[in-house]
């Protein structure tokens, strides 16, 4: 069980935020030899002075109110309520004040552009509209840096640093963008959700291990008159980014230039869009379309609407992340078990099968110009929530994947794991996984960028109903993003 959720929990963090499971599931190619800082204890030393604490030297008799902005969606909240009563109980000193919404960047970045220090959150979900947001935010210094994080010991575990439970692919994408903005509280992973007792009923394959495999499953599907696959049209880059872009690292796999394609998509050194893998990709999609595989009107679908279709089974899978147990949980119906797979890209069946695996965006970042007392606090309520106490409430409250590599070193721990979480390890087990981030080593925050995603965008539903041919739009939106890869490269 350890090396299970030491693989889900951190192969992507990889990422999990993370990793997988099983003894045939692969490691990541792209890890790092970078060994974690040294401690350095001296935030621990205890101070002489009754008026600190004396674990961290902040005064007791200081009053501090933090101001969250906090990103309520499938994961809810619970897990938030919990760490904040138990980091207040300890600390009395300090509240929070907490804004928490679904929709929290149409909050999050009036505030930002607003410039209004004293009314922006003290720490927040990197939660926003578009592309590039987050990497100009840190390229402009608005965020706090938290590189010191990484050596502290983790509260009540002495001699434990942060850095020592995190995975190489959480450390290397939290501190990407020149300096450490966000840390990696928790993960998640994505791909097609179903259930299992329909599959069972219907006899339709639980777990197609080749491609061919898998276009069979969905032309049994649809035979017996139910949507093969549905996404939210509302939210496209679901059906993209969940499904479908994984596609493009199992082809280079196959084509034995994995390594050099990942360096690629990591660091923008060649195309982008139209890789012949990434072609391909789309192609599929679009023949899909043609053959009818999404739902008709998918384009006025949101992400809700979407999965509430596999709930009343007019759709047999559905295009998200590992939350869905915990989103859907009220309308869930006796009876229904959440399953999960991915899609093989050959027709192999021992071939590397890729799972989007996220990290580093389930976490807080803290604004820049707060005053220091602020920020201290912000970081130690950012230290805490790595209290296995915490992790486990994120694993059964929020159905996420817990950060901590070590998380899974007690399988009453691991239990804890939802239904949904539990089928992707399960899924996990039965082939040979990768997990894969979609991190890069640098952002994009030209123009040319978000014209070119918007581009891709929009793209989506259109092929998926079958009623445009990606190729010409790749080709447009390859020369944007290169103009923008020319203008934002970082300056050796």
């Amino acid at each position: 069980m350890k090396k299970v959720h030491g693989l889900l929990v951190s192969s992507i963090m990889v990422v999990s935020m993370l990793a997988g499971c099983g003894s045939n599931v692969s490691k990541p190619s792209e890890g790092t030899d970078t060994p974690p800082p040294s401690p350095d204890n001296s935030v621990n030393a205890s101070p002489e002075s009754d008026g600190v604490y004396p674990e961290n030297g902040l005064p007791k008799d200081e009053k501090v109110t933090l101001k969250v902005g906090f990103w309520e969606a499938g994961s809810g909240r619970a897990w938030m309520d919990f760490a904040v009563k138990k980091f207040t109980e300890k600390y009395p000193n300090v509240t929070f004040d907490i804004m928490a919404s679904p929709a929290l960047e149409t909050i999050l970045e009036p505030k930002i552009a607003a410039g209004d220090d004293n009314d922006m959150f003290d720490l927040f979900f990197p939660r926003f509209s578009g592309a590039g947001q987050r990497e100009r935010m840190v390229a402009t210094g608005k965020v706090e840096p938290l590189d010191d994080l990484w050596n502290r010991e983790l509260p009540g575990e002495p001699g434990k640093t942060l850095r020592s439970v995190i995975s190489d692919d959480a450390y290397e994408s939290a501190a990407t963008l020149s300096y450490t903005s966000i840390l990696p509280v928790a993960g998640f992973t994505a791909g097609l959700f179903f259930d299992q007792k329909l599959f069972d009923e219907k006899g339709w394959n639980k777990s197609p291990a080749t491609w061919d495999e898998f276009v069979g499953l969905l032309d049994q599907i649809k035979a017996d008159g139910v949507i093969p696959i549905t996404f939210p049209g509302v939210y496209a880059g679901y059906l993209t980014d969940y499904v479908f872009n994984t596609l493009q690292f199992g082809l280079a796999k196959s084509e034995g230039k994995l390594d050099e394609y990942i360096q690629n998509f990591r660091s923008y050194t060649g195309p982008q869009f139209t890789t012949p893998e990434n072609k391909e990709a789309w192609n599929r999609i679009f023949d899909f379309g043609k053959k009818g595989y999404f739902p008709a009107g998918v384009a006025a679908l949101n992400h809700t609407q979407s999965q509430m279709q596999v709930l009343q089974h007019k759709a047999a899978l559905v295009s998200t992340g590992d939350w869905v147990g915990n989103e859907m949980k009220d309308a869930t119906p006796e009876g229904f078990t959440w399953g999960f797979m991915a899609v093989p890209a050959t027709n192999d069946a021992d071939q590397t099968i890729f799972v989007n695996s996220g990290v580093g965006d389930f976490g807080f970042m803290i604004w820049k110009n707060k005053p220091d007392l602020n920020k201290k606090w912000a970081k130690e309520f950012l230290i805490s929530l790595y209290d296995f106490e915490i992790q486990t409430t994120i694993a059964s409250d929020a159905g996420a994947y817990p950060a901590r590599l070590d998380f899974g070193d007690d399988p009453a721990r691991t239990a804890k794991l939802q239904p949904a979480q539990s089928a992707v390890m399960d899924y996990s087990s039965k082939h040979n996984v990768q997990y894969i981030s979609y991190r890069r080593n640098f952002g994009l925050t030209s123009t040319e960028s978000g014209a070119a995603d918007k581009m891709l965008s929009e793209l989506i539903t259109a092929v998926a109903t079958g009623k445009k041919d990606p190729a010409p739009v790749l080709e447009e939106a390859e020369k944007l993003k290169q103009a923008a890869i020319a203008k934002d490269r970082p300056k050796p």
